[in-house]
Order: structure tokens, then sequence, then C-alpha cells
């Protein structure tokens, strides 16, 4: 098989499951949207155009309570502050590929895609570093943590060097992984909205879907939280979003983003992990991550 398609294919495969939790989410924003009097071929091109899940459902919800324009855009704007975290934790990882990569790549970066596909790149740095170490071995007096980095910048390096003339690094076809997950979700959300679009009001009231919209989120903190950095993000970040629950325009989703990032950023630091770059400086479970790849 062709190694681009099996990339792929290995990120439809991986996303999957996560599909469960993101049709009846899809059918919800198409049966709000319809109830806000959208409709149905403008609510199926704005889920294809703007392609932004919870921002969605905001919107429609706010569209048939009255709200105008700019609280509208103020709220979707901040609610998809998190992705320009997601964002900067995978740059290192596409920095090589050419713009229209990174632009579709960019374009489909949705919680459910990022959370699948930066396991696959995190797994990935853990077997660079370990490869440099068994070439090279550390240096005399490095930390297990320092020749870890090392080994994955000297890794990051030579695939930025290979990739200058063509923007793909030789062997390097994660980001096929990254379309594979993306494309997944993407297909399913087009297609659960024209359900829900089609066939939301035959949906008994007491099936209550909207149950998936929570536990869609639970699963990819389950995949995500796998060191201390990140569960202390986590933690402070839902009191955070209890705390300040009461502020105006969702602003309290904000404060605890950032409660979440300070609280990740202080425990990685205390607790050895060593962070570096842009991603690293935005997104604390990057730090941590570097930390458990050098365990």
């Amino acid at each position: 098989m062709n190694p681009k398609l099996a990339e792929f294919l290995a990120g439809c495969r991986d996303e999957a499951p996560l599909q469960l939790g993101v049709a009846p989410f899809a059918m919800l924003y198409g049966i709000g949207a319809l109830a806000a009097g959208m409709p149905a071929w403008l609510a199926q091109l704005a889920s294809a155009v703007v392609f932004a899940g919870a921002a969605q459902l905001v919107i429609v919800q706010m569209l048939a309570a009255g709200a105008g324009a700019m609280p509208v855009g103020l709220t979707a704007g901040l609610l998809n502050l998190r992705h320009l975290l997601y964002s900067a934790s995978v740059a290192e990882y596409v920095r090589h590929l050419p713009r229209r990569w990174r632009l579709l790549l960019a374009y489909l970066l949705t919680d459910e895609a990022y959370a699948v596909a930066i396991l696959r790149y995190r797994a990935e740095g853990e077997r660079a570093a370990q490869a440099g170490q068994a070439e090279t071995g550390p240096a005399p007096g490095a930390t297990k943590a320092n020749a870890a980095n090392e080994a994955n910048e000297r890794s990051a390096v030579r695939e930025a060097d290979a990739g200058s003339g063509t923007g793909e690094a030789p062997g390097d076809l994660r980001h096929w992984y990254f379309l594979g997950c993306g494309c997944t979700l993407w297909l399913t959300w087009q297609l659960a909205t024209a359900a829900g679009l089609l066939f939301g009001a035959t949906i008994p009231a007491e099936w209550d879907i909207d149950f998936a919209v929570p536990l869609t989120f639970i699963a990819l903190l389950t995949l995500l939280l796998r060191e201390r950095a990140g569960q202390a993000a986590a933690l402070f970040a839902a009191l955070g979003a209890l705390a300040f629950a009461a502020l105006p325009y969702k602003l309290g989703l904000v404060a605890a983003v950032l409660l979440g990032l300070l609280a990740g950023r202080l425990v990685a630091e205390r607790t050895g992990g060593r962070v570096t770059g842009a991603a690293a400086d935005a997104n604390p479970a990057n730090a941590a991550g570097q930390e458990e790849r050098a365990r």
C-alpha cells in the first residue's frame, strides 16, 4: 500500500471511535439551526465553512435568543481561542510543510482531530529521542530530559533541512495521518448536520441526545491527561470555569483557560520539564510531553 495512503487510513481509523460522540453533537447543531429560523441550506453551508463545533451551537442558541451580531461574533471568537493553543502546539511538527498543507490542516484542526494527531506526533518524538540516544549517547552530565530534548531537536532539524527543497521531509508522513483525522471528523460533522436538519424534528425529546456534548470532551481529556502538568491544567481550568461562570460573554471560559495554562506551566517547571519554543509557551501540555518522552 502507498505509505501516504496508509498514514491517511491510520488517521481515519484512530479518529473513528470519537465519531460516536461527534455525530449527536452535529445533529444538535442542525436541530438548533432550524429552531433559530436558519434555512437548511444556510445551516449546512455554515457547518462546512465555519466547522467550529461548540461555537456553532452557541451561535444558533444566541440567534434564537435574539442576540445581535456583535455579541454573537465576540462569543464565538472567545470560544475558539483554544484553537490558537492547538495550532501553537502542532506548529513545530508542520513548519516544514508547504503553505497549502498548513492552511488545510489549520482548517481541519478541531478538538478531536488535535487530540488524536498530537498523540501520534508525541509518540514519534519519543522514538526519535530514543534513537538519538542510541546513536550518540547522552552528553556527560546531561539529564535524561535534556538528552531527549536534544535528540528531538536534532530530528526536527534533519526533517526541516531535508524538506527545505520539497516542502516535505523524506519519511515524515505524519501530516497524512493528521489529514485522515481531520477528514474523518469533517465528513462525520457534515453528514450528522444534514441528518439533524432532515430528521431532527422526528427525534423524541426524551432521547436527550445533548448528553453527547460533555461526553465527547471528557473522552478527549482521557486521551491527553497523561502527565502531571496536564492534569493540573485540567483541574484548575475546571475550578476556574465554576468560579468565573457568572462573567458575561463567556469570559469565564477564557479566564479558566488562562488559569489552567498557568497551573500547567508551573507544575511542568517544578517537575523538571524543559519548556522551549512558542508551542511550549502556549501549551503547558507540550512541555509536560517533553518530560514524559524523557522517562
